[in-house]
């Protein structure tokens, strides 16, 4: 009951002072205020969408800069590879045309008893030793060249 006595009395209150009218100015006015805050919000949202594509744009740009730049070194590093092994191979051909004349020099028949004693010899020694690193380069740059 007292409920209803206190009701009553806001109802009262509310009449006095606040008519119809009035109460839908307040509704008004607070619609007008919360529109112009989500127009502030959408704004700031838009303004942070495009930065955020201009942040982008620059970082694709630099990026793109990055792969031209390290896609000429590569280009660089693989015209050095090519120098360099055909270097080697010449070298690895000039080497195996030499091998092939002494041997052609030789007597078929004495070429057993001179190898074994070549082996014995430093001359002979060192001379299979560059053959066997100059073999080893070519293969290895084979193999790089291959992957």
């Amino acid at each position: 009951m007292e409920n209803n006595i206190i009701k009553d009395r806001i109802q009262d209150v509310r009449e006095r002072f606040l008519s119809g009218n009035q109460i839908e100015e307040i509704r008004q006015n607070v619609r007008t205020l919360v529109d112009e805050r989500l127009d502030e919000f959408q704004n700031a949202q838009n303004n942070a969408f495009k930065e955020l594509e201009t942040a982008i744009d620059k970082l694709e740009s630099h990026q793109r800069e990055m792969i031209a730049y390290f896609n000429k070194q590569l280009n660089s590093l693989e015209e050095e590879q090519k120098a360099s092994n055909s270097e080697v191979l010449k070298l690895a051909s000039i080497q195996n045309v030499n091998l092939l004349e002494k041997n052609k020099k030789t007597d078929p028949n004495i070429i057993p008893k001179k190898l074994l004693d070549g082996l014995s010899s430093k001359k002979l020694k060192l001379r299979y030793i560059l053959l066997f690193f100059s073999l080893i380069c070519f293969t290895g740059i084979l193999i790089l060249n291959t992957i």
